[in-house]
């Protein structure tokens, strides 16, 4: 069993080099690492949203000399400018390759095809948001940071991981190396969370208890924007395509920033791994990646081989890469639940008015979340969350966003030999239904009280997800500390792991907590 010191003896090699492209635009903490990109590597970390941006930062403080790869550019946050687009203004750099915005809300508009913050994938009937920059998901998600319920936990998820470790233990750790906090009450007091305070006045006329959530936003930044010191982006609405000016705390001033610390951390941004495939020998293992230039064009393509290989390329795309790598041949002893147990988390919208003041705009983050279990009518346990809805500012119209415990619906992952591509063909609208039904029961509850009223023209929607989960099952295609069964040194970490749903809440929190307890035992016990 190899176990790792603090010197990073790991046997490794990269070859083909970084191109200049994989470092612009980085600011100093991550601009330092550059001189040593060409070194001796002990690992390879496929991603840098939760599961990755965790394993650098454990592997960087054992000793291990690590590269992460992470496909997308890294964007320097700015207090006076917008960095990113949005639902109202969508630029080219929102979207991964696409030539046209294409994302509910958005603005339909034509875009060049650059590698931008979001890859929209679709698969039978639903559509799939993948984080696809430095910090993965962690730039573009919402920031919130709940834990599912204790019984849909242990419904979901493998008898051997112990809902009490994480609670005490994981969550915990996670939520203090985030930043996770409750919404103030001055903020929450303001004019751009007007809508937050209706949705919590309406929930309570209904008779359900709602709770203040733990996000990541950075108050202090919130106040400068609602002292006009800074540009407004949180305030505005904006978070679901990145805050320009980082008030929300993403993995880029958390995680990531602590791993390279270390020293044993380089970063490769722009760098997109296309296959992974064992050593000779079976020893070690090679990753084949494309690099790219900031405006698409392709910069070279390499190979990079290491000992120990983490993949954590999201949901979606360690999906595919498992799935590719079993059966065209080059991982053929890969599980055959690999691919399997997919699910969309049971993300769903659903919208209605308020009466009362309205305020200018709706303001970022999420304020509070009501959990509404299995006997109350909705048909399955959905957690409703107060939204927010850049096209809604200004306006008596409320969004709200749920996850449900979805114990049944998945999706499976399929190769095709002619064309050597990954989809999901079995996905289609029955799935979305029991989560939509749940969603649409709760706003309806809300509407037949008089408490709120119908918007006709815009329909709930089931049909995209910002969560994919499942696709390497944790205790199933890996042990319960993402170990890939049957290959030494390899190791999946991230949201594939999770089983098709959280439980009950978004994934962020667990995605990480899981993270860092396979990271203790593998950092402790070698591979």
């Amino acid at each position: 069993m190899t176990t790792f010191s603090r010197r990073g003896f790991l046997r490794a090699a990269t070859a083909g080099g970084i191109s200049a492209a994989g470092v612009l635009g980085l600011p100093k903490a991550f601009a330092d690492s550059r001189r040593s990109l060409a070194a001796g590597t002990s690992a390879l970390v496929i991603g840098s949203g939760f599961g990755g941006s965790v394993a650098a930062l454990r592997l960087g403080a054992a000793g291990v000399q690590t590269l992460v790869l992470e496909r997308g550019q890294h964007y320097a946050y700015s207090p006076t400018q917008a960095v990113f687009g949005n639902e109202l203004a969508p630029t080219s750099q929102t979207f991964w390759f696409q030539n046209t915005a294409e994302w509910p809300g958005v603005q339909p508009v034509p875009i060049s095809p650059v590698p931008g913050l979001i890859e929209v994938i679709t698969a039978g009937a639903i559509q799939i948001a993948a984080g696809a920059c430095l910090g993965g998901g962690s730039v573009v998600y919402a920031g919130v940071t709940v834990q599912p319920p204790r019984k849909y936990f242990n419904a979901l998820y493998p008898k051997g991981l112990s809902y009490d470790e994480l609670d005490k233990v994981y969550y915990p750790r996670v939520r203090g190396n985030i930043g996770a906090s409750a919404m103030p009450s001055d903020i929450y007091g303001s004019d751009p969370f007007t809508h937050s305070r209706a949705f919590d006045a309406q929930v309570s006329a209904a008779g359900y208890a709602s709770s203040p959530v733990d996000t990541v936003f950075n108050w202090t930044k919130v106040r400068g924007e609602l002292a006009g010191r800074l540009r407004p982006s949180a305030i505005a609405g904006e978070s679901s395509f990145g805050n320009s000016d980082g008030a929300k705390n993403d993995l880029t001033q958390t995680y990531l920033p602590r791993a390279l610390a270390t020293g044993n951390v380089r970063i490769a941004t722009l760098t997109e791994v296309t296959a992974i495939h064992q050593g000779a020998g079976g020893r070690g293992w090679s990753v084949d990646v494309r690099r790219y230039n900031p405006d698409g064009t392709l910069a070279g393509t390499a190979t990079y081989t290491a000992d120990l290989l983490f993949v954590a390329a999201g949901s979606v795309n360690t999906t595919r890469l498992m799935v590719a790598a079993r059966d065209s041949g080059a991982l053929p002893g890969l599980d055959t639940s690999v691919g399997t147990n997919w699910g969309s988390n049971g993300d769903t919208f659903a919208f209605r008015t308020f009466d009362g003041p309205v305020g200018a705009t709706q303001g970022a983050p999420c304020a509070s979340t009501v959990f509404v279990d299995s006997d109350k009518g909705l048909g399955i346990p959905t957690r409703v969350e107060n939204w927010y809805f850049m096209p809604f500012n200004s306006t008596p119209y409320m969004a709200q966003f749920s996850v449900s415990a979805d114990l049944d619906n998945r999706g499976t992952w399929t190769y095709d030999k002619k064309t050597g591509k990954v989809d999901m063909l079995d996905w289609d609208e029955s799935k979305n239904t029991p989560s939509l039904d749940a969603a649409s029961n709760f706003n309806q509850v809300i509407i037949d009280k008089g408490l709120g009223g119908a918007v006709d023209t815009i329909a709930p929607s089931a049909e995209g997800t910002a969560h994919p989960l499942g696709g390497v099952p944790i205790g199933q295609a890996t042990d319960l500390y993402g170990r890939v069964k049957g290959y030494r040194g390899l190791y999946v970490l991230d949201g594939a792991l999770l089983p098709g749903n959280v439980g009950g809440a978004n994934p962020s929190l667990t995605i990480a907590a899981l993270a860092e307890r396979a990271m203790d035992d593998i950092v402790a016990g070698g591979c």
